[in-house]
C-alpha cells in the first residue's frame, strides 16, 4: 500500500502541537529572573495575547503573533517568552508564532495562570520589601532621635555648668582639662601652610 507523497511530507512536517508543560515551566522560571521593568511589559502583553485566546478560542487573528510586529518583536526578546509560548502550544514558524486551530485554550489558560501567579508573587515580594525597608527606616530614625535627645541634654548640662562661678573653658578630650588661653591651644595657629 503506497501512501501519497504529499501525505508523508505533511506528516513529517507536523509541528509539535500539544502544549508542553515542561517548556511552560521553563519559560515561567526564565521570566522569574527578568528584571521588574521588562517583566512588567512582557506580563502586560502576554496577558493580553493569552487572555484574548482564552476569551475567543475560535478567533484565528488571536492565534498568530507576527515577529515583524514591533511589540511582538520586543516581547520575544524577553528571556523566557519564547519557551512560554511554545509551552502553551504555539509553534515557531519563519515569520510568526502560530497556535494551531486544533488546540483549545487550555494551554493558554495554564500559561496565563502561571504568569499571573508570578506577577502576584513579585507584587507580594515587592510589598514585603517595602514594609521591611520602612521598618528599618523607622528604627534608624528612632536611634537618631535618641542621639539628638542625648546631645540636647548634654548641651543643656554644659550650659548650666557654664553659669557656675569659677567655670573656665577647657580643651576637650584632655584628662583634667587644660585651660584655653591662646588660639594655638585649640589648633588655630594662623599659618595656613603657605
Amino acid at each position: 500500500a503506497e501512501r501519497p507523497e504529499g501525505a508523508v511530507q505533511s506528516r513529517l512536517k507536523l509541528p509539535f502541537t500539544m502544549p508542553n508543560p515542561i517548556k511552560l515551566k521553563v519559560g515561567l522560571e526564565m521570566l522569574s529572573e527578568v528584571r521588574i521593568g521588562p517583566f512588567g511589559e512582557a506580563h502586560a502583553l502576554l496577558s493580553k495575547v493569552l487572555g484574548n485566546i482564552v476569551a475567543h478560542p475560535d478567533e484565528a487573528k488571536y492565534r498568530t503573533l507576527k515577529k515583524s510586529n514591533a511589540k511582538i518583536g520586543a516581547l520575544l526578546a524577553v528571556s523566557g517568552v519564547k519557551a512560554l509560548l511554545i509551552g502553551v502550544g504555539f509553534t515557531e514558524e519563519s515569520e510568526a508564532f502560530v497556535l494551531p486551530a486544533e488546540l483549545g485554550p487550555a494551554g493558554c489558560a495554564a500559561g496565563l495562570a502561571g504568569l499571573n501567579a508570578q506577577a502576584d508573587e513579585r507584587q507580594s515580594a515587592e510589598s514585603s520589601a517595602k514594609l521591611q525597608a520602612a521598618s528599618e527606616l523607622q528604627k534608624k530614625q528612632a536611634v537618631e532621635a535618641e542621639k539628638r535627645k542625648l546631645e540636647k541634654l548634654q548641651i543643656q548640662d554644659d550650659a548650666e555648668a557654664r553659669k557656675q562661678p569659677g567655670w573656665r573653658a577647657k580643651a576637650a578630650g584632655v584628662k583634667g582639662g587644660r585651660d584655653i588661653v591662646t588660639p594655638s591651644d585649640i589648633g588655630a595657629c594662623g599659618n595656613a601652610g603657605g
